[in-house]
C-alpha cells in the first residue's frame, strides 16, 4: 500500500472516529434536555467527548499537512 494511501486511510479513520465522538456529545444533549436531575453526568460526557476531539483534530492537521508536503 503506498504511503499516500496510507495517510488518506488514517485521515479517513480518524474522521470517522471524530464523527462518533460528536454523536456522542449529540446524545448526552439531548439526555440532558430529558433529564435535568442528572445534568453534571451528562456534561462530565460531553467534556469527556470534547477532550478526545482535540485531541484527534490535531492529528488530522498533522497527517493533512505531510500529505500536502508529499503532494
Amino acid at each position: 500500500m503506498p504511503a499516500s494511501s496510507k495517510l488518506d486511510h488514517k485521515i479517513k479513520s480518524l474522521a470517522k472516529i471524530e464523527g462518533e465522538f460528536r454523536t456522542q456529545i449529540k446524545q448526552a444533549q439531548a439526555d440532558i434536555r430529558r433529564d435535568p436531575d442528572h445534568k453534571k453526568r451528562y456534561e462530565g460526557q460531553i467534556k469527556k467527548y470534547r477532550k478526545k476531539i482535540d485531541k484527534l483534530l490535531g492529528k488530522v492537521r498533522r497527517l493533512r499537512e505531510i500529505r500536502a508536503r508529499r503532494a
